[in-house]
């Protein structure tokens, strides 16, 4: 995938956006080839929409929801990679 990434940005150099679905985690798939990244532009932040799932099917009422639960998954996200959440 960062032979890929490589490559399409070298060849199409502004014309193209990557986008990865990650849903392990895994560090530095959204920074650059060159810091040693995978070279995808956005991370498809998947753990938000999966946070919403939960909280509609199992939290009940919105008057008992964990609230630092859901301002920790809104928030956590890695410095400096673009993310689409």
């Amino acid at each position: 995938l960062m032979l890929a990434n490589d490559m399409l940005h070298t060849l199409y150099a502004g014309n193209c956006v990557t986008i990865a679905e990650d849903v392990s985690g895994m560090p530095t798939l959204a920074r650059p080839v060159s810091e040693g990244g995978v070279g995808f532009d956005y991370r498809l932040q998947m753990a938000i929409a999966d946070k919403w799932v939960e909280v509609l099917s199992e939290w009940g009422m919105d008057d008992a929801w964990d609230m630092g639960n859901l301002v920790h998954t809104l928030e956590n996200r890695r410095w400096g990679e673009k993310c689409i959440s």
